[in-house]
């Protein structure tokens, strides 16, 4: 079946194409979130009012009342410090025979132009004039002309491994420190990590800033999981420009992109999503950013290898460029929605596309370890799912983190209800102490990182500390367990 997504293109405004424009009254409040484009237009009605702006006194005209940013009373600094601290515009001077003033951000250099609504509607060739020459606007006839200047971008989120076991990100300093701002920091749920590389405007480029941080990350002897099956993960793209024009025509046709990327990035990506996103991972999922959008649909799996991160923002780079200069884009999809593999071909080699194709099913097989690949993996690695205390995650830690294993294994420990007893699922355990039936989870040994779950009653977990001689007798359990799977090296010899 053949489908084709139309771009909404921008709609110009009497001969000219324009920028970032808002019509404001009432009471506005120069609140700067450093998102701002380069340029910005405010047409403002009759008596609005403006606060906060670097002023060397209040200013009132005709039209507009523009008021001086009064400082907290904790401030220490000076009133220039303030405005370079916030980032507030600063007055520049006035135009158009007084119906406009002008701002200029005071550390990042946004300007802003203030225009009176009657000035606007009444004198629009004068206005339109100005506009062109300050660079407000484009002409009508250049918009498809535009440097497209896209900026790659992402902000993924990973579980994180600190000592060989899965810990909330905001127990680790270098996370912390970041919060939701810095470019190593945490999400919005405390518990998981955000690593946000500095934009780019080639896949290289992208996939480099990533991997510094990641290296960063890796020198606080940490590691960061792409997984999900304790926290939801998501690997979301950021598309935008610095051109004001090309970003207005991502934002105003994102739900064409996202259609687009849909099919040839989330359909694909979307199976690899971890046990816990649930509801999170999504086919259209996106959020509206000034420089463009933000792609919310894919997970962060694929950022377990880096020539995937790198071939998927250079397919969606394609996709984006394309329909920006094309205005349209046509193609085959398959019966489930995905594009055929040779309308990859648009935009990947073929080596490319058999690559990303192919990531879902090496993901399946648990052929990639789940893992930012900057450092080696420690021999044993822990995860605690269901309800534990501090105290009996460290004894257990102590306990297994030790045991000598061929290659890196996962181990997962999770609990057993109440209703069991002292049973532990462990086929290697003793009858007295071994889970009646079937055990709920089957061990997985041929991928590339191994995988066994064992289960563990629900006292030993929530109420009293475990005696030392059976929390002894349960590590040899889980290293008889581990030598009948064939994961446990042999002793070394005595010479």
């Amino acid at each position: 079946m053949r489908k084709k997504i139309v771009l909404k293109r921008i709609t110009p405004y009497e001969g000219v194409v324009l920028g970032e424009v808002h019509h404001v009254s009432g009471l506005y409040r120069f609140i700067y979130d450093g998102d701002r484009p380069p340029k910005t237009v405010l047409v403002a009605k009759q008596g609005t009012r403006f606060y906060d702006l670097g002023l060397e006194k209040d200013m009132e005209l005709r039209w507009a009342k523009f008021f001086r940013v009064r400082l907290p009373e904790d401030w220490e600094g000076s009133y220039e410090e303030y405005l370079y601290e916030k980032d507030l515009p600063v007055f520049c001077g006035r135009a158009l025979r007084g119906m406009a003033v002008e701002f200029r951000t005071a550390r990042t250099g946004k300007e802003v132009l203030v225009v009176s609504e009657k000035t606007w509607t009444s004198r629009w060739e004068e206005v339109k004039k100005y506009l062109l020459k300050a660079g407000y606007a484009i002409p009508e006839e250049k918009l498809g002309e535009s440097d497209l200047s896209l900026t790659l971008g992402g902000d993924p989120e990973f579980e994180v491994f600190k000592d060989g076991v899965l810990v909330p990100a905001c127990t680790v300093p270098i996370f912390n420190r970041g919060g939701s701002y810095g470019p190593i920091g945490l999400d919005g749920a405390e518990h998981i990590a955000e690593l946000r590389p500095d934009p780019a405007y080639s896949e290289e480029e992208y996939a480099e800033n990533f991997l510094a941080l990641a290296r960063r990350v890796k020198e606080e002897g940490v590691l960061l999981s792409v997984k999900g099956d304790y926290y939801p993960l998501g690997g979301h793209i950021h598309v935008g420009s610095p051109n004001l024009f090309v970003a207005r025509a991502l934002k105003e046709g994102a739900s064409s992109f996202i259609e687009a990327l849909d099919d040839f990035v989330g359909r694909v990506l979307l199976p690899t999503s971890g046990e816990a996103r649930g509801e999170f991972g999504s086919l259209g999922a996106y959020e509206l950013k000034t420089y463009g959008w933000e792609y919310r649909t894919p997970p962060s799996s694929f950022y377990a290898d880096p020539e995937m991160v790198r071939i998927t923002f250079k397919l969606v780079k394609g996709l984006v460029e394309a329909l920006l200069k094309e205005g349209e884009l046509s193609y085959e999809v398959l019966e489930d929605g995905r594009a055929k593999k040779e309308e990859y071909y648009r935009f990947l080699s073929k080596e490319e596309t058999e690559y990303f194709l192919s990531f879902p099913l090496r993901w399946a097989r648990r052929e990639i370890v789940p893992f930012v690949p900057v450092g080696e993996l420690p021999a044993v690695i822990l995860s605690f799912s269901g309800g534990w205390i501090e105290d009996m995650m460290r004894a257990f830690k102590e306990a297994l983190i030790n045991l000598p294993v061929k290659r890196p294994v996962r181990l997962v420990l999770y609990g057993i209800g109440r209703l069991a007893g002292d049973a532990f699922a462990l086929p290697s355990a003793p009858e007295k102490w071994r889970l009646k039936g079937e055990f709920p989870k089957a061990p997985f040994i041929n991928g590339a990182l191994p995988e066994v779950w064992v289960g563990v009653p629900y006292r030993f977990r929530i109420f009293e500390e475990i005696p030392s001689e059976i929390l002894k007798e349960f590590t040899s359990w889980v290293r008889e367990y581990l030598a009948q799977l064939g994961l446990l090296a042999a002793p070394v010899a005595a010479e």
